[in-house]
């Protein structure tokens, strides 16, 4: 889309930037006019040629698992380096607290509920709900959305996805379908370890559409993010020799701190903080790889590279049971340093994300040697909306979408955006708005699913500014609060949300062993579809 030179640099622009509530969803209509909740943006940053786009998604990782955010024997030395470079984010979150859903309004810039990503709860005794996109689950991201690939091809983008998809198992499905000019990587994700794959399907590497080889047999686990890591950086050095000088679209998804866990062998053993420790210093060094590829290509002035992760920490104590040979070691997940909850919970744990842009000489630290920090709220759905705007892609009408351009903080103005709104299936669990939150439902904190969910009447309020663990509510006994007005205010920006939101079927409810990726030597079940939950919903 083009933006005026008044659009971007206009300061009733600015004013009205501090000004928006953004409760809700933002349609194409308004997003190519910028009423004031889509950018401005330096002048520098457009002027030239369309960026390169390098996104870097991590998978499981908790707020607290970088030196740079804390972390006391964990060391990612290039992430650190990244960080002094570039802008830390210090309340980045995902727009959801598990892959699936994560990974699609990532891509699509839309919440779960708006692009089908989801599973609804069953009402049963359990009340439980499919979470993410089962190896036999049948749905897939429909085509009906749009990604930020398919967008940033009508501009002349090339585009490539290496590492975990988990938006359709079967290959009608796969991200060559959704926008992406190359694939490498699996369908859903490293899978469950060796011990279980008698009941398992075949996890499978995937060069576009061709079968590689399967995890665990053909492929060692142990040289897959190395793997990765090497296919990363000969796409950049491919894509930079280009004759055409086309922008690039990279899309890094590696799911080694998922469990179970692995590591490279020249990383067994190297972190204190042990496996889990291991995996994040590997994942470390492939970010240096990736950076020092983009300096060594003199590129990173015109390559926009963004660090995150898909949801927060797994703190899981009774997942592991159900894997036959995962040891139930509630060590082996993250940490999301002083945020309470983890992965699968609307606690800030489980969508507080930690988070670092890094542009040379349009995103710049303070000082030498000093982190830039921002404390301004953004959301993953928000890097769906920048990259629209630094590329010059036009939306499709009639679309509503969540975020809002990460450039005027990239550019040291105020975020655009004051709310978010924490889904988790088809309900709405809780809303920030400013520096509160009011949890309407609360499930999980440390371990999955305990305690049960539960409904909160009148909800429960945090000041997540000055209590970000979440442990003090607020009361109508705290004279330093109007607790009326507070949850005046948040109410109404819920009723307009809700109000906006159109909730799209359900992609995550119905299973069938049938489309399942099954190894050559067990046979193919017979068609059954049925309810994910009913297996039950962890099993798989």
């Amino acid at each position: 889309m083009a933006w005026s030179s008044t659009a971007r640099n206009g300061l009733l622009t600015t004013l009205l930037l501090m000004l928006v509530s953004g409760s809700r969803g933002i349609s194409a209509v308004e997003f190519a006019k910028n009423d004031g909740r889509a950018g401005p943006v330096d002048s520098e940053a457009t002027a030239a040629a369309p960026p390169n786009i390098v996104l870097i998604f991590a998978d499981d990782l908790g707020w607290g698992d970088l030196s740079t955010y804390g972390h006391p024997t964990i060391r990612t030395p290039n992430l650190d380096r990244m960080a002094e470079e570039g802008l830390r984010f210090t309340q980045f979150y995902t727009a959801n607290a598990i892959c699936t859903p994560s990974r699609s309004s990532l891509l699509t810039g839309r919440l779960p509920v708006r692009n089908g990503m989801y599973g609804t709860w069953n009402n049963s005794a359990s009340n439980v709900m499919t979470q993410v996109l089962h190896a036999d689950g049948v749905g897939a991201l429909p085509h009906t959305e749009t990604t930020i690939a398919e967008l940033l091809k009508t501009v002349g983008y090339h585009s490539k996805l290496i590492g975990k998809w988990h938006l359709g198992i079967q290959e009608d499905n796969w991200p060559t379908t959704h926008g992406f000019d190359e694939f490498y990587g699996t369908p859903m994700m490293h899978g469950p370890n060796e011990g279980n794959q008698s009941v398992f399907p075949d996890m499978q590497l995937i060069n576009n559409t061709e079968v590689v080889g399967r995890l665990y047999k053909e492929i060692d686990i142990h040289t897959l993010n190395t793997n990765y890591i090497q296919n990363a950086v000969d796409y950049i050095k491919t894509r930079s020799a280009d004759p055409e000088k086309k922008p690039f679209f990279l899309y890094f998804a590696p799911d080694n701190t998922h469990i179970p866990l692995f590591t490279s062998p020249q990383f067994a053993g190297v972190s204190r903080r042990g496996l889990y420790g291991d995996c994040v210093e590997e994942l470390d060094w492939g970010v240096g790889q990736i950076l020092e590829t983009i300096r060594s290509l003199t590129i990173q002035e015109n390559t926009f590279v963004f660090f995150t992760s898909d949801n927060g920490p797994d703190r899981r104590t009774d997942l592991c049971k159900s894997l036959p040979g995962v040891a139930c070691d509630p060590t082996r997940g993250g940490s999301a340093g002083p945020l309470r909850g983890g992965k699968s919970t609307t606690w800030e744990g489980g969508v507080r994300e930690p988070a670092i842009a890094w542009w040379p000489g349009k995103v710049k630290g303070i000082d030498p040697g000093a982190v830039a920090t921002t404390f301004e709220l953004a959301s993953s759905m928000d890097l769906f909306a920048t990259y629209v705007e630094l590329s010059g892609a036009k939306l499709p009408a009639g679309v509503t979408y969540d975020g809002v351009s990460l450039m005027p903080i990239l550019t040291g103005q105020e975020s655009q955006r004051q709310s978010l709104f924490h889904w988790r299936g088809n309900k709405l669990m809780a809303v920030r708005y400013k520096q509160f939150k009011a949890h309407y439902f609360t499930e999980g904190d440390l371990e999955w699913n305990s305690p049960a969910l539960r409904a909160h009447d009148p909800p429960i309020l945090f000041d997540i500014e000055q209590d970000p663990s979440e442990r003090f509510f607020i009361t109508a006994k705290d004279t330093k609060y109007n607790i009326t007005e507070i949850m005046a205010a948040i109410n109404k920006v819920k009723d307009e949300h809700m109000a906006d939101v159109k909730i799209a079927p359900p992609q995550m409810n119905t299973c069938d062993k049938s489309v399942a990726l099954w190894k050559p030597d067990l046979p193919v079940p017979p068609s059954k579809p049925y309810d994910c939950c009913q297996d039950p919903c962890s099993s798989w």
